[in-house]
């Protein structure tokens, strides 16, 4: 009887008890200057939007973005950072300054706003869009905070624009889920802030 309790208790708390199961895209130390990349694998978020491409069925439906959630560590200099990356197509060309452009809704109600570098944007002939990388500093502490609520909306603001992606419950968990998987992979979990 005992064992069956003790089986049953195994079985139900087993979930927790194995870590997070975590794959990335890169988990690698550059030979010539050490530094050490770790970066999530990339994963779609906000909707599925008609593109510039035409099909015989009509316009080729895309993501309304991608991401990755990253980390780069150096022996040799002082990156030692978190990094958002955003890839976001756009229908005009809408250049992008450095500054904090890109703003996170978190569950517990709060905002923050990340600084991103600038970015000029590429056209992508598989949609006839230009293609937009926002690649943000992510502070530790907003690190912590994503690794304890989920981010439930994306805002990137252009010059003359404001885009606001929201996440489904299920892309918010995958985001939550890659910052948790990455900061463990360097170090910095579980959470100690």
């Amino acid at each position: 009887m005992m064992r069956t309790v003790l089986l049953f208790l195994l079985l139900l708390f087993s979930p927790f008890l194995l870590p997070a199961q975590c794959e990335f895209a890169v988990d690698e130390v550059d030979p010539f200057d050490s530094t050490r990349l770790v970066m999530s694998r990339p994963m779609s978020f906000g909707n599925l939007i008609p593109s510039r491409f035409e099909t015989a069925d009509g316009p080729k439906i895309i993501d309304e973005a991608k991401m990755v959630f990253s980390h780069s560590e150096s022996d040799q200099d002082s990156i030692n950072s978190f990094f958002l990356t955003i890839v976001a197509p756009e229908y005009e060309y809408r250049p992008i300054e450095s500054g904090k452009n890109v703003m996170l809704a978190f569950a517990d109600s709060t905002v923050v706003a990340l600084y991103n570098f600038p970015d000029r944007g590429t056209f992508n002939t598989d949609t006839n869009m230009r293609m937009y990388q926002h690649t943000c500093i992510v502070p530790l502490d907003v690190f912590y905070r994503m690794t304890l609520s989920e981010v439930i909306m994306i805002r990137i603001r252009y010059d003359n624009k404001k885009r606001t992606i929201p996440l489904s419950k299920a892309q918010r968990k995958a985001l939550k889920l890659a910052v948790q998987c990455v900061g463990e992979a360097v170090g910095f979990m579980p959470n100690k802030p």
